[in-house]
């Protein structure tokens, strides 16, 4: 039984075949691609169905898939002698791509007459730009495409739009992990300081595929110091689990797995050219629990369905997207009883490539716009969790990046390139060009952050809890005391910074409560804490008046329901005029006593008369319904709002 994303893929993709004869499928690895497959097979196989795959472990898998659906199928691959007998026999085949192009090269499709499948498959499609592929299209002009794959990228811009016409996007990494349906990770990263990482970045050669030379490679990775961290971080991090890990050369694996042996661990290695039955005997001992950890030369990156993977080491770098993703993504596949897979990173992948459940713009990719390729020295940052603000090695060479469970929500500090910075919810806040920040503990801030001395003098800023910079100028030793920064100025003088005024003192401001509304005390006279613009001057309290509703100090008048500020323009015996939102209706509108805002009419048919100045012969007036102003006896309009000059 499909679960409900693949059956929503399936209704997806017969949509898109209304429309598209050639159309690829994106889902991550460990989610079920090839049930999916045999869904559609079996909806299709009446009419002939060709199921294309590159690996012989592949083809293996899909068989036993089709058996598991009860679907009829032939094989074709290298071991096939009779073709005819196969696509005679047979509606639904599963082929290998190299014997399948060898026989179309070789009798240029006539072997292929008879068989015309409806629907043709590729497997694992990233690898069908490849001359191989194409032949396929050419072949069957007639059938419709589907192509799997759970990384639509190439390390060049290359893409894929002249052998499909569209690509089906499923869900992220992060929301199957969510639902349930993909195993949770931890994250453990060689630390992009040490030597190396250092030394991946400076290799210079390239193979076919554009990827790292596999002989240079060896030059790094194939030491007995290397070898010596990697079982350093295993034997900290997942002794006793089950798990793979990826080697570069079939010498660099042997060696692994002859120290890993050393030091009692059941380990055997495998590569291309072992043996068939000596690969499935392996495997099999490792499903078994006969075997607990099996080194392999790009054997799993693609086609190994083993959920009871408990850790991945990279031991391979790679400058491929795909092959990073494919490699971790052989550890997620969820089983009942594995809470989470370790991830092992010694090649500094997360360095290139960020996170698995990092978000990826797969139809660019697919369109040749962007490219797979990682990018080395990349200077990705990490995020610094738990008590303090130092990071936490978890031994001399490598540093946790992310533990079971964990996803970045809130406010977190990461680093980068040896500079800190502000992430909320993963999403950067404040870029890395801190030299320090220190985290406050309680109160309304989140840390006090240091800029470099040799650029900013030693600035120090302050970050909120919502993760921004509040822009702050103080230098020297910086510390919070509630909604009060001290530190010092420029001059090296004492300062003081007060958040909620927005404002700076010479002295440690000393608050006061006036009529419900906070006040700045300084030498007698008072100031409105919250930051205006409308009041500079400290004023005495003679100044000033309330009530229950609003508070009147000289030029200001606050509304203590919403604390909202108006500078005073005018006043009546009952009201007070302030400059109005809403120019249609007239320049100024009335606070009232009560502390509501109205608009002032003489009639149903005027706008607001406003008297300001004792010069003028006329006040102005606007009209309501039309917004032309008019003028009007000042008298007249004193004596009917009441209206007063100061």
């Amino acid at each position: 039984m499909l679960r409900d994303y693949q059956r929503e893929m399936k209704d997806r993709l017969e949509t898109a075949w209304k429309k598209y004869r050639s159309v690829m499928v994106q889902m991550p690895t460990g989610t079920g691609k090839t049930y999916l497959m045999a869904e559609v097979i079996r909806g299709e196989r009446s009419e002939g169905v060709l199921i294309v795959a590159h690996r012989v472990e592949l083809i293996g898998q899909i068989s036993q898939t089709l058996d598991a659906f009860g679907v009829p199928h032939g094989v074709i691959d290298r071991w096939t002698k009779d073709i005819d007998e196969v696509t005679s026999e047979h509606q639904v085949v599963v082929a290998s791509i190299q014997t399948l192009s060898r026989r179309i090269q070789n009798t240029d499709g006539t072997d292929f007459t008879n068989f015309r499948p409806k629907v043709v498959i590729v497997d694992e499609a990233h690898h069908a730009v490849a001359k191989t592929y194409r032949l396929l299209w050419d072949v069957w002009p007639e059938a419709k495409f589907l192509g799997l794959t759970a990384t639509p990228c190439r390390l060049n811009y290359t893409g894929f739009t002249d052998l499909f016409d569209t690509l089906l996007e499923s869900y992220s990494i992060q929301h199957f992990i969510d639902k349930g349906w993909l195993s949770d990770f931890e994250y453990v990263s060689v630390t992009p300081d040490n030597i190396l990482v250092g030394r991946i970045a400076g290799l210079k050669k390239r193979g076919v595929d554009g990827d790292y030379q596999t002989k240079e490679m060896a030059t790094v990775m194939d030491s007995p110091e290397s070898i010596a961290h990697l079982y350093r971080s295993y034997e900290q991090f997942a002794k006793g689990k089950k798990g793979i890990i990826y080697a570069i050369s079939r010498e660099h694996a042997q060696h692994i797995a002859d120290y890993y042996m050393k030091k009692g661990v059941k380990c055997c290695w495998i590569e291309a050219m072992t043996p068939a039955e000596e690969r499935h005997q392996l495997v099999d001992a490792y499903r078994e629990g006969r075997m607990d950890v099996i080194v392999n030369v790009d054997i799993f990156s693609e086609g190994f369905d083993c959920p009871e993977v408990e850790f991945i080491q990279l031991a391979r770098p790679t400058l491929s997207l795909s092959k990073y993703l494919q490699q971790v993504g052989r550890g997620m596949r969820y089983i009942p009883n594995k809470d989470y897979v370790v991830i092992l990173d010694q090649v500094g992948m997360y360095q290139t490539f960020g996170l698995p459940t990092e978000d990826r713009d797969w139809n660019l990719m697919f369109q040749g716009k962007m490219t797979g390729r990682g990018h080395k020295g990349s200077g990705r940052g990490y995020i610094i969790r738990g008590e303090g603000n130092e990071r936490t090695l978890v031994n001399l060479e490598m540093v946790r990046i992310k533990r079971h469970g964990e996803k970045s929500t809130g406010v977190e500090i990461f680093i980068k390139d040896g500079r800190y910075g502000v992430l909320k919810d993963g999403k950067v806040t404040c870029e890395p060009e801190f030299e320090h920040i220190q985290r406050i503990p309680e109160g309304p801030y989140f840390a006090i952050a240091t800029y470099p001395y040799e650029v900013y003098k030693g600035r120090s800023t302050v970050i909120s809890q919502s993760g921004m910079d509040l822009r702050v100028r103080l230098f020297g030793k910086v510390v919070a005391e509630g909604d009060v920064v001290e530190g010092e100025n420029m001059e090296g003088r004492p300062a003081y910074w007060d958040g909620v005024g927005q404002a700076y003192y010479d002295a440690k401001p000393e608050f006061e409560t006036v009529g419900g509304v906070e006040m700045v005390r300084q030498n007698g006279k008072y100031l409105l804490r919250q930051h205006t613009t409308y009041l500079k001057e400290p004023v005495g309290k003679e100044d000033i008046w309330y009530n229950k509703y609003i508070l009147w100090m000289k030029d200001v008048v606050i509304v203590k329901g919403t604390g909202a500020v108006f500078p005073v323009k005018a006043f009546g015996d009952e009201c007070f005029y302030v400059p109005s939102d809403n120019k249609l209706r007239g320049r100024y509108q009335r606070v009232e006593l009560n502390g509501m805002l109205t608009i002032p009419y003489l009639s149903g048919a005027y706008g607001a008369y406003v008297y300001m100045h004792p010069n003028w012969k006329e006040a102005q007036m606007i009209r309501a319904s039309s917004g032309k102003r008019e003028y009007m006896d000042k008298d007249y309009v004193k004596e009917k709002n009441k209206v007063q000059v100061y």
